[in-house]
């Protein structure tokens, strides 16, 4: 991930755009949370609330492969394809893991 093309185009610098992405990063690991529960309960609704949220909120930030993995989850949600939002979720879960550098 290019933080800094990322910022540059947000109009942000460097430091504003970590605070934001590890702000996306506390609170969308809580709708990875309720979409992880959603999905295993097979409701539908719930899914694609979380999936249009996450979707949003990383497109917002210029982070275009978990907004399309969201959205796609989203749609099969849409058609109750429960198993192949699950293996999309397993991309998002894993891409997820990789925005901010571990310490």
């Amino acid at each position: 991930m290019n933080i800094k093309a990322l910022a540059d185009g947000l109009g942000l610098e460097e430091d504003e755009f970590l605070e934001l992405l590890a702000l996306f990063n506390e609170t969308g690991q809580a709708d990875m949370d309720r979409l992880q529960a959603a999905l295993a309960d097979g409701d539908a609704q719930e899914v694609m609330r979380r999936a249009h949220t996450l979707k949003g909120a990383s497109g917002n930030l210029g982070l275009t492969d978990i907004s399309a993995l969201s959205h796609v989850i989203e749609q099969h949600a849409d058609k109750d394809q429960f198993a192949a939002a699950q293996r999309v979720f397993e991309d998002l879960k894993r891409l997820f893991a990789t925005l901010l550098p571990h310490s």
